[in-house]
């Protein structure tokens, strides 16, 4: 049982940590994070709307696949998104959580 709760709370961190870091990176853009710019990703990705927008909130789980269309409809790589997600820190995962979306980070 402990085991499944360890896992569950991994998961929940990386499906945060990879919220955060599309966040920034579509920030990096100049693109304010809002509906309007997920469909427009999703039209690119050749993805739905809804599976682009539940990757920004962090409600599931993606497939590396999905994912990396994402970025890649973003214009970014793989490598600059790893260099973002590596950043993340733990205070910004405590601020997504509490609904402080932590995407103006100040470097």
């Amino acid at each position: 049982m402990l085991i499944a709760i360890v896992k569950e709370d991994t998961d929940n961190i990386i499906k945060i940590r990879i919220a955060i870091t599309l966040r920034q990176l579509l920030r990096k853009k100049g693109v304010p994070v809002e509906v309007s710019s997920y469909n427009d990703i999703a039209i690119v990705a050749d993805l739905r709307k809804a599976t682009v927008t539940d990757a920004f909130n962090a409600n599931t789980a993606c497939k590396g696949v999905t994912l990396f269309l994402i970025i890649n409809a973003m214009g970014y790589s793989v490598t600059e998104f790893g260099k973002v997600y590596d950043s993340i820190l733990d205070s910004e995962i405590t601020q997504f959580v509490r609904g402080i979306h932590p995407t103006q980070r100040k470097k």
